[in-house]
């Protein structure tokens, strides 16, 4: 796979929608088109970032088997919803397990009917992942797509950091594959949250409070939130009005025209998983939300 500089060739004739994969493996094929692998080129959150910024370089990840020319008008796609060509599947079964019309997965099997897997010593580390979840910041998009030396997403390179010392721990599938080829990060997967605990407590001092915010989250194994620059985990007070009188966000935040990290508050499994912060208002707190 091309790390985004380039959509997939899986060079098959036989073998390019996940459809030709659910006649024998229809439950796998069920869990896979709830996964948000299945919905990358549908997901919502993406077709309004691709609305602003078109580029082919988004789909080599979020539809690897498209196969338009860099010159193409990609305004055109994200409008268009009703096409059923194989790349608007996504990251379908083809784009990991298909490559010139063999199957490879993580053990060699011969007890398949239709075909043999082979095995792909990827499928056992991070390495197949790192292929659309760390990349730096694009240099040129034209002719061909070149990057600079900063990470842009840095979600492998985190969790290598983070467990480097726990051999065979620092798999992405250990916490995201909870069902067969169902992946799921936190859009496609609701439950998430469950083990995290969030407690506020409010001190009148006169006129003037004091909001505190405990927050226990289990150990993970990236940063919180990792990925796309414009995800953040925001902390809000209001007044009974409904106006924010505090906001803290958890984020990477970069400033664009050099590329220089202005800060990068996220939540770090490097530390302990709880924090504990206080804010000072001078109005009323009536409300709050995370």
């Amino acid at each position: 796979m091309s790390n985004g500089k380039s959509p997939l060739d899986i060079g098959s004739i036989r073998w390019n929608s996940s459809k030709d994969c659910e006649r024998c493996h229809k439950s796998i094929y069920q869990n896979h088109q709830k996964s948000a692998h299945a919905n990358s080129w549908k997901d919502p959150i993406f077709l309004v970032a691709f609305q602003k910024e078109p580029r082919q370089w988004c789909l080599n990840c979020h539809a690897p088997l498209h196969s338009f020319d860099s010159k193409f008008d990609f305004k055109t796609l994200s409008y268009d919803q009703s096409s059923n060509e194989i790349w608007t599947e996504g990251v379908n079964c083809a784009v990991c397990h298909v490559r010139g019309d063999k199957i490879f997965g993580k053990h060699t099997r011969n007890d398949i009917k239709d075909h043999q897997v082979l095995e792909d010593k990827s499928f056992s580390n991070n390495s197949l992942c790192k292929n659309c979840h760390q990349f730096n910041f694009p240099d040129k998009h034209f002719p061909k797509i070149e990057y600079t030396n900063v990470v842009m997403q840095g979600t492998g390179s985190e969790s290598e950091t983070i467990f480097s010392n726990l051999s065979g721990s620092n798999l992405c599938v250990n916490c995201h594959l909870k069902l067969d080829h169902q992946l799921n990060g936190t859009v496609f997967d609701f439950d998430w949250m469950e083990d995290w605990k969030v407690s506020v407590s409010t001190e009148g001092i006169g006129k003037e409070s004091i909001v505190n915010l405990i927050l226990k989250y289990p150990k993970m194994g990236h940063k919180f939130p990792t990925g796309d620059l414009f995800r953040s985990l925001v902390f809000r007070v209001y007044d009974r009005n409904q106006n924010i009188l505090v906001e803290d966000r958890f984020e990477k935040r970069m400033r664009i025209l050099d590329l220089y990290e202005v800060r990068d508050t996220r939540l770090s499994p490097y530390a302990n998983t709880e924090i504990s912060k206080s804010y000072w208002i001078k109005q009323d707190p009536f409300v709050c939300e995370l």
